[in-house]
C-alpha cells in the first residue's frame, strides 16, 4: 500500500511539473498582435486640429488634468479618449 502511495505521489508531481513547464513556455512566447492593433496610431482618436496632451492610466486622472488646464486658461475644451490601455487627453489648443 505504501509503495502505491509513493507511485501516485510521484506521478502527480510529474504531472504538475509538466503542466507548469508548459505554462512557462507559453507565457514566454512573444505575444501575437493583430495587424489592426499594430498599425493603429493614437492619433486616430484626435479631433481635427486638437493637440495630444498626455496619456493617463485612469479616466479620473485624465479628467483632472483636463480641468486643471481649463482653470489655468491653457485651453478652453478637452476630451479624454479611451485608448488601447490608457486614457488620452486631447485639448483644443
Amino acid at each position: 500500500m505504501s509503495g502505491h502511495r509513493i507511485t501516485v505521489g510521484l506521478l502527480a508531481a510529474l504531472a504538475l511539473t509538466g503542466t507548469l513547464g508548459m505554462g512557462t513556455a507559453q507565457a514566454s512566447a512573444a505575444p501575437t498582435r493583430t495587424p489592426h492593433q499594430a498599425t493603429r496610431p493614437d492619433t486616430a482618436y484626435a479631433p481635427p486640429g486638437w493637440v495630444l496632451r498626455g496619456k493617463y492610466w485612469t479616466r479620473g486622472g485624465c479628467t483632472e488634468a483636463g480641468q486643471e488646464g481649463v482653470q489655468r486658461h491653457h485651453w478652453d475644451e478637452f476630451q479624454c479618449a479611451n485608448g488601447a490601455m490608457r486614457w488620452i487627453l486631447w485639448t483644443n489648443r
